[in-house]
């Protein structure tokens, strides 16, 4: 688990150490507080222990997967905005990420521009328009 900034708090969630390393990277330059997960299990815990800002979470990872993670997530801190991220856009794992309550699914590589600025929005309080992979 890694934190930084005097932002608003972001749980980077993914199985890869290279894609978490870069990311938290580029968060932490945009003052973001970020805590990371390398699974599933981990990220909730993490969530159960405090309560973070936004979730920022792979889809298909070992063990417990991003779906079902979001689903625990959700389960004990509803308000929480999460937001997936996978390589594999599949009509039906983004329809299950959409019914598990993820606000957006973005597909890797992701767009930086586009990923920061929904972050800013659902961690300043707004309502992020449904997203889907492009």
């Amino acid at each position: 688990m890694t934190a930084g900034g005097g932002g608003a708090s972001v749980l980077l969630v993914d199985d890869d150490p290279g894609t978490l390393e870069t990311l938290r990277d580029i968060l932490e330059t945009r003052r973001f507080r970020v805590a990371t997960a390398a699974s599933g299990e981990a990220a909730v815990a993490m969530a159960r222990a405090r309560p973070y800002d936004a979730v920022l979470m792979d889809i298909v990872m070992p063990g417990l997967g991003g779906v079902d993670a979001l689903r625990a997530i959700k389960a004990h801190e509803p308000r929480t905005p999460v937001i997936m991220m996978t390589a594999f856009t599949r009509d039906d794992l983004v329809a299950d990420a959409r019914r598990a309550a993820a606000v957006a699914v973005l597909a890797k590589p992701l767009e930086m521009d586009r990923l920061l600025a929904l972050l800013e929005r659902v961690t300043a309080g707004g309502a992020p328009p449904r997203e889907e992979p492009r």
